[in-house]
């Protein structure tokens, strides 16, 4: 993976170096692939713990839902370890890069429980299938600006595909700020932007094709909006979204998507037109507050 050159992010940046992981099996990295992007609200590693606390049952039906998709790479949000992964993925047959950020330990209460249960870790991954031969790059540890510790890093892979390199990070944007600019949580978005704008620019500048995926906590595809406007700026990378003009249909109650495939233009040459998807639901088979999309690269 290509470093992040720009010396105001560089000292910022810190975690896994990169490392190269090398198939056990032939390799697929000839084959269309499938990417998807999943927020799978509060993965805790053990049942019962969380804001979200899930049953055997409920890890299994989040196991469906992977298995039904059948996706290459996972960009994942809101798991709380590599165990946490394990449990819904199986225990061989994928390769688990989980976010460097040191454990904050227990959070706050969790929202609308009255039973002292406490945010757990929440952090950002790559699941990528046995057999693609990848390197990881080093977190993109600059998103937590500021440096406390308390917002997440992207995580990023390379993938040597039919001929040429894709980039692939998962990010989970700060919350608090899905359109506008008068929540108290929209500096710290704001802050964001410029730093994965720059990492996009630069993985960008040999050819490379780049998709950043993810929970972007903003309503990027509003008409005029400026957060996209400005990772969008055009200089020197024009961007576009996956599936653009499609409203979610995960919830009644949000009409627009705040999950996104962000593709630079090598990435959008390599889409495969009316790939993307959104898989939702049926009635009493919630897997998540958030239903996964996923897109289809040749």
């Amino acid at each position: 993976m290509k470093l992040l050159a720009l010396a105001s992010l560089s000292a910022a940046l810190v975690g896994c170096s990169a490392e190269t992981y090398q198939p056990t099996v032939p390799s697929g990295n000839d084959e269309p692939l499938r990417v998807a992007a999943w927020n799978i609200e509060h993965l805790a590693a053990e049942p019962g713990q969380g804001c979200e606390p899930r049953t055997p049952e409920g890890y299994e039906l989040v196991s469906e839902v992977i298995s039904e998709i059948d996706a290459d790479i996972w960009l994942l949000q809101e798991v709380e370890n590599e165990q946490a992964l394990k449990r819904v993925f199986g225990e061989s047959g994928w390769v688990f890069h989980m976010e460097d950020r040191a454990d904050t330990g227990p959070g706050p209460e969790c929202w609308g429980r009255d039973d002292g249960a406490r945010l757990r870790m929440q952090r950002t991954a790559i699941a990528i299938r046995e057999g693609i031969e990848h390197t990881r790059g080093e977190d993109l540890a600059a998103l937590d600006v500021g440096g406390r510790g308390f917002l997440r890093h992207g995580v990023n892979i390379s993938v040597q595909h039919q001929g040429g390199l894709v980039d692939i990070m998962s990010v989970h944007l700060k919350s608090g700020c899905f359109s506008g600019d008068g929540s108290d949580d929209c500096p710290r978005l704001f802050a964001q932007v410029p730093v994965l704008e720059d990492w996009i620019d630069q993985q960008s500048a040999d050819g490379s094709a780049v998709i950043v995926g993810g929970d972007f906590n903003r309503r990027l595809a509003r008409a005029g909006d400026s957060v996209w406007s400005d990772l969008n700026d055009g200089d020197p990378v024009a961007l576009s979204i996956a599936g653009n003009g499609r409203g979610p249909q995960c919830n009644p109650r949000y009409r627009e998507y705040i999950d996104f495939v962000v593709m630079n233009e090598a990435a959008s040459r390599r889409f495969a037109e009316g790939s993307f998807a959104e898989t939702t639901f049926a009635e009493g088979r919630r897997a998540s507050d958030h239903c996964p999309i996923a897109v289809t690269l040749r």
